[in-house]
């Protein structure tokens, strides 16, 4: 048998050494297509580093801001601990690099054979991979022109955006970034929106970064070959003012990153790393000085990270869990398509759609069927159900060309765009959800509208049941989920009250969050001159109104209160306002009040008369 080995190994030798070139295996830890591929020339490499902390403890703290600082600070010193070395080495030998310190990595470009030498010799270098592998696709999208404003485009409509601007609520003081190929900043429907506008003067420092730039010079403001990160950041935010109404949240500002090159949109691991990183810590144009305070909340992720499609590192179906989870721990929710590889079962098949990290989206017509072409579940990579919601993703109107062209286009990533945008709109009317990724998510599933119009039946799970892997939970539903966060804290009492008899009121709170809320503080105003009888469990009365000192309330309980009062006088009672504060929340929640009608008791005695026969 050991005879039989080495004569095969004497074999590969000999055919490797075919033109007369000796063979040189690689050193360790540098990958075989990395070596391979920089015997032609210098390549762009991915250098892993040894170790990665710790994040868990973020899913304990209270904010959102808290929890997207310790992630990213925690990254940060365990990287410059564990890449300082190496990165100055690295900069010593005049290479140009980007230091990826949300995956313990360094992107080094244009590296040859001697580098690669030198950098598996490096003590705390794991691995060393091929990045970028560009094979000259053409450009995939095919727009059709739509120049007509529509007033409130179709998709908006369909998940009831409209319906909760009119509660106020258009997705204010939520920052969206759109990772993608890019956006023509200019459009007069995405301008406004534009974190880095202020409507007079542009700043694309933390607005803006280019992490895929190619053979070209970083573009110093946002641009797109493509056209297809113009259209998704639209669908999310924008809004002429003058009849497009193309965005779900048009209240929102937007950032961007653009993490796939050139007309033919080519991704790689550490390009979508990077634009994941600018996320949780926005940088100048140059990548330096990151600011965690200008972090985004929602990522809209209009792509797959395709091994088939030229994208190198893909083809480890695991390769983005670790930044995705960053992400998670630090509060910013990740929504992603979850493809245009249908109708097969299974074929959600490439990250980040495949990930538990990813909140993912299927694509329905305006008649709500599924389209054909979007993938259908499960996850190839965990099994679990895929995808988690629906949204409007056939023929959507958006932004396209300059200064303000539209276009229709088909696809998983026009109905993402539609659910960040809805998240947006969660946010932005309870912002005591913000940053809770798990809650948020479960409760896009929980009040998504259930589809079943498909006979189809993958993993076992019948077309007909809810949740199945044609549609998720449903078509995602923008006022149903705000209704049910906004209802977090509500009064209830009798319509009709009989007076002068104690009328008693209950006051429920829930936490729909999935971590612990502290130094709960609950306030019920008191209905005009009323006297409290009693309270359960005992309030504290100050001035005209109850408190009740709850301390901690675990994720997911439901508070009950009850508290009963002498009424003054009849007529139209009402409990409002209703707070309830906690530690993390800037200002408190106003509760939903009971209304009663109380009326005094009158008799009226039936009047029988007697007739004779």
């Amino acid at each position: 048998m050991k005879r039989v080995r080495a004569a095969i190994a004497l074999a590969l030798v000999g055919l490797l050494n075919l033109g007369g070139l000796p063979y040189e295996p690689p050193p360790p830890r540098v990958t075989a297509r990395a070596w391979q591929a920089v015997k032609a020339g210098p390549r762009d490499v991915l250098v892993t580093l040894q170790g990665y902390p710790d994040l868990s403890a973020a899913r304990a703290l209270p904010t959102k801001e808290q929890r997207t600082r310790f992630v990213a600070q925690t990254l940060m010193a365990h990287a410059s601990a564990s890449q300082g070395e190496l990165i100055a080495a690295l900069r010593a030998r005049g290479m140009d690099l980007m230091p990826l310190w949300i995956s313990n990595q360094v992107w080094v470009r244009r590296a040859n054979r001697a580098d690669l030498r030198w950098l598996a010799a490096q003590p705390r270098v794991a691995q060393v991979d091929l990045d970028v592998q560009f094979l000259g696709l053409q450009a995939h999208l095919k727009p059709r022109p739509a120049a007509a404003p529509a007033g409130v485009e179709w998709g908006v409509q369909r998940v009831r955006a409209p319906q909760v601007w009119a509660m106020g609520y258009t997705g204010q003081g939520i920052v969206i970034a759109n990772l993608d190929t890019g956006v023509r900043w200019q459009h007069s429907a995405l301008k406004p929106r534009y974190r880095g506008w202020d409507g007079t003067t542009a700043d694309h420092n933390y607005n803006w970064f280019d992490a895929a730039s190619g053979t070209n010079p970083p573009a110093r403001e946002p641009e797109d070959l493509t056209g297809h990160g113009t259209h998704t950041v639209g669908t999310s935010n924008g809004d002429d003012g003058a009849g497009n109404q193309i965005g779900v949240a048009p209240g929102a500002r937007w950032i961007a990153c653009r993490n796939m090159e050139g007309p033919s949109g080519i991704g790689s691991v550490a390009r979508y790393t990077a634009c994941f990183q600018f996320a949780l810590a926005p940088t100048d144009l140059d990548g330096n000085h990151p600011n965690t305070a200008l972090a985004a909340d929602i990522t809209s992720n209009s792509w797959a990270c395709d091994p088939n499609y030229g994208e190198q590192g893909c083809e480890v179906p695991t390769a983005l869990v670790t930044v995705t989870q960053a992400l998670r721990d630090a509060g910013i929710m990740v929504i992603a398509a979850a493809g245009n590889s249908g109708p097969s079962c299974g074929s959600i098949s490439l990250a980040p759609a495949t990930l538990d990290q990813a909140f993912s989206v299927g694509a329905t017509n305006s008649s709500d069927q599924i389209a054909n072409f979007s993938s259908r579940g499960p996850s190839s990579l965990t099994g679990r159900l895929k995808p988690d919601v629906v949204a409007p993703g056939v023929s959507v109107r958006s932004a396209y060309g300059l200064p303000n062209g539209y276009a229709f286009l088909s696809g998983t990533s026009m109905a993402t765009p539609h659910v960040a945008g809805v998240a947006a709109l969660v946010w932005s009317a309870a912002p005591w959800l913000r940053g809770d990724v798990d809650a948020t998510e479960a409760l896009l599933r929980r009040t998504a509208r259930p589809l079943t119009t498909t006979a189809q039946t993958c993993a076992g799970v019948p077309g007909t049941q809810v949740p199945n892997h044609t549609f998720g939970h449903g078509l995602v539903d923008a006022l149903e989920a705000v209704n049910h966060a906004t209802s977090v804290l509500r009064a209830e009492a009798p319509a009709m009250h009989f007076y002068p008899l104690p009328l008693t009121y209950t006051v429920t709170f829930t936490n729909l969050n999935l971590f612990t809320r502290t130094n709960v503080l609950i306030t019920a105003t008191l209905a005009g001159a009323a006297t409290v009888l009693s309270s359960e469990p005992a309030a504290t009365q100050q001035g005209s109104a109850l408190v009740w000192s709850l301390g901690q309330v675990p994720p997911g309980a439901i508070v009950v209160l009850t508290y009963t009062v002498q009424l003054s006088q009849t007529g139209l009672v009402s409990n409002a306002p209703l707070q309830v504060g906690f530690d993390g929340l800037n200002l408190p929640i106003e509760g939903v009040a009971a209304q009663t009608l109380a009326y005094a008791h009158h008799s009226w005695l039936p009047v029988i008369r007697h007739t004779a026969d």
